[in-house]
């Protein structure tokens, strides 16, 4: 199965960030970290679902480690039948969820009746898709039957998004509480959650990865506001916080900060069923003029790396940056623009989430620079909702978007395509190629990573050559912590799974 290693930065180290280390790990204290937003909801099937945090309470079958590698984690080995529609998994004894009942292939059979349950509300059942049934083996022993060959079916495990196996007697009981508790099976469990304030995590000891976690407690201290997460990042009342570009610069000598490659996606949506954006030429002429690197600069104070239709973050899936066909040709950009019958020019306008400053400062750079092809574009700033409503409604020229962390290379190149999607949904940017939509098919089909790999690369060439969109650049994630945490490493998912390793040591000399 695929297994993705970390990029190499130019300066021949892996993109995956750690805190300075001193020393064996010293078990027990308790850490005080900032959470950027309430989860609003505990359980694992709900649209939050403890979101980036999800990984200190839950598992699944499968989990990503730190190079974003697919390992074992509730399975412990698992085969796929020769064609490729049933998976059985073999499932790790002795594993205890925190209500102390012991995880078994019943409470595998019950996330999928649970997942698939049409009132059940879960957000993400779509991803489940390609499962027709869930069967126990025995107590530890599950097969899955799919409808059709599915080779992200692993990554969609790993990714925690509605896959987390819970307690089934636990949750067929839970009702309402399962919104303001919740049971997994992951290194800590929920002690206290005060919506708004605070989730007090403290460590499961009976852990199936024996010696984990280190620490005895974590206070998870819900700050929304990046000054007042600076404040206590400097009070010492949290140990660790996400920053932006600004505030790392001012806080590098007090704190330790981390950057690596983030999943963050930004790029400028086309309506390719509008004019004049249905014409490929239009839309590689204002390719041709963006400056991706000024872009980095000016909307994220150069923490950002630059991206094709798969983020560098995902190893080798993603083309290396060196290979990234961009350049910039004003003389090309103009005699494309003359050739589709816009020489001088024309006006259209670009909408753009007012609430988030990195996509309104890329549009205004948009803006400025087509004004060398005589071109007027005209940025408006939407409210949040009234932004989502008009991309649903195809109420746009261009649009500014933000793709956040998805687990696997179709994932990211799915939503250009035209078939192969989920019923009633639409390519993201009303594109279609038929050489790009059956490399897709074939490569959700294969399970040979380097094939799979093959048809990426193509399909990636295809849609970058066509420019639907304009794929900027990736946000880095920046995180800051104190001399006192150690092991903390970075992730490409935006999670914090790395607190499952980190340990309280004294200040670095």
């Amino acid at each position: 199965m695929p297994k993705p290693t970390p990029t190499v930065s130019a300066a021949g180290k892996a993109d995956v960030q750690a805190t300075p280390a001193l020393g064996p790990p010293k078990p027990g204290g308790s850490v005080a970290w900032a959470a950027e937003a309430d989860p609003g909801a505990l359980d694992p099937y709900a649209a939050n679902g403890l979101s980036i945090w999800g990984d200190l309470t839950y598992q699944s079958l499968v989990m990503f480690d730190d190079s974003m590698k697919l390992v074992p984690c509730l399975a412990e080995a698992w085969k796929v039948s020769d064609d490729r529609l049933t998976w059985t998994f073999k499932l790790r004894q002795g594993v205890t969820f925190h209500d102390g009942s012991e995880f078994e292939a019943e409470d595998v059979a019950f996330w999928f009746e649970r997942t698939k349950a049409p009132g059940s509300g879960s957000p993400f059942r779509g991803s489940f898709g390609p499962i027709v049934k869930v069967t126990p083996k025995g107590k530890y022993e599950v097969e899955f039957a799919l409808g059709a060959p599915h080779a992200p079916f692993l990554a969609t495990l790993a990714s925690l998004r509605g896959s987390a196996i819970v307690p089934h007697r636990w949750m067929q009981s839970a009702g309402a509480r399962a919104r303001t508790s919740a049971m997994g099976s992951g290194p800590f469990r929920i002690a206290e959650y005060v919506p708004g304030s605070q989730i007090r995590y403290v460590r499961h000891r009976e852990y199936w990865e024996k010696g984990l976690p280190y620490v005895d407690e974590v206070r998870l201290l819900i700050l929304p506001d990046e000054g007042q997460r600076v404040e206590a990042l400097r009070s010492g009342r949290v140990t660790y916080a996400t920053i932006g570009p600004t505030v790392a610069q001012q806080v590098r000598r007090e704190l330790t900060v981390l950057s690596a490659a983030g999943p963050g996606q930004v790029v400028t949506v086309f309506n390719t069923r509008r004019k004049p954006f249905d014409d490929v030429r239009v839309r590689q002429a204002i390719s041709l003029v963006v400056d991706r690197p000024a872009a980095i600069q000016q909307a994220t104070g150069g923490e950002g790396r630059l991206t094709g239709p798969v983020p560098i973050g995902l190893g080798e899936w993603a083309s290396p940056p060196e290979s990234l066909p961009y350049r910039k040709d004003l003389a090309t950009a103009k005699h494309l623009l003359n050739e589709a019958g816009y020489a001088d020019g024309f006006e259209a306008a670009i909408k753009a989430p007012q609430d988030h400053l990195v996509l309104l400062r890329t549009a205004t750079l948009l803006a400025e620079q087509v004004q060398a092809l005589g071109i007027s574009l005209r940025v408006e700033p939407v409210e949040r909702a009234a932004f989502v409503a008009a991309v649903e409604a195809n109420d746009f020229d261009l649009h500014m978007h933000r793709i956040g962390f998805l687990p696997d290379p179709d994932s990211y190149l799915s939503p250009y395509a035209a078939q192969g999607r989920a019923p009633g949904s639409r390519s993201l940017a009303w594109w279609e190629n038929a050489r790009y939509d059956e490399l897709v098919e074939q490569g959700r089909a294969v399970m040979d990573p380097g094939v799979r790999k093959l048809l990426y690369d193509e399909a990636a060439g295809i849609v970058m050559h066509e420019a639907p969109l304009i794929w900027w650049f990736t946000e880095n994630t920046i995180e800051a912590v104190h001399a006192s945490v150690k092991g903390y490493r970075q992730s490409f998912t935006g999670r914090r799974l790395g607190l499952k390793k980190v340990w309280l040591g004294g200040p670095t000399p």
